[in-house]
């Protein structure tokens, strides 16, 4: 099935993609975030009492998330637009390795709530896919090497807190 991939996808595709696949995701997050965080439905355990009031502190309106969206939008397409101009696929590869965090994420939150999270459906229909997608076809390229992946998981840690500036910016601009 892969093979058959190939003839409508090449690797510019694939790191053009990234931007996209998150900009679907994050719209799911930003249409969704209210009307969840208002859910009175939630199982009332510590988990997920902490993750509300964490999503209050980081910003949950959709005002708030859609700035935050679109300063990791920014530099996702800033590193895919470098990237698929023969730059170092480090900075390509550290966002897989966020994107498959945050999915995993997801999925845990959703276990733990006993409920439906923002973010989950496309983190399971696109997220997931495409991750794996551009793993085979970094891995099949040469591209993606035991050495690139262990020097991307620290950049990766480094980009937390580098996204986490966005919601910074949207509690700043939307009060």
């Amino acid at each position: 099935m892969l093979e058959t991939l190939h003839s409508f996808l090449d690797l510019k595709t694939i790191i053009w993609m990234l931007p996209i696949i998150f900009i679907f995701h994050d719209l799911e997050e930003i249409i969704t975030i209210e009307s969840s965080m208002t859910a009175s439905n939630y199982p009332k355990t510590k988990f997920v009492q902490q993750a509300l009031n964490a999503r209050k502190k980081l910003g949950s309106t959709a005002a708030q998330l859609a700035v935050s969206a679109a300063w990791i939008l920014l530099f996702m397409s800033f590193i895919a637009w470098t990237t698929a101009h023969g730059g170092s696929f480090l900075l390509f590869t550290a966002i897989l390795n966020l994107f498959v965090f945050q999915a995993f994420i997801h999925i845990v939150q959703t276990i733990m709530f006993k409920g439906y999270t923002p973010g989950i459906l496309t983190s399971l229909v696109l997220l997931i896919p495409y991750c794996f997608l551009a793993y085979y076809y970094l891995i099949e390229n040469g591209l993606l090497t035991w050495p690139l992946m262990f020097a991307s998981l620290p950049l990766s840690l480094i980009f937390i807190p580098v996204f986490l500036i966005g919601n910074l910016l949207g509690r700043y601009f939307i009060r």
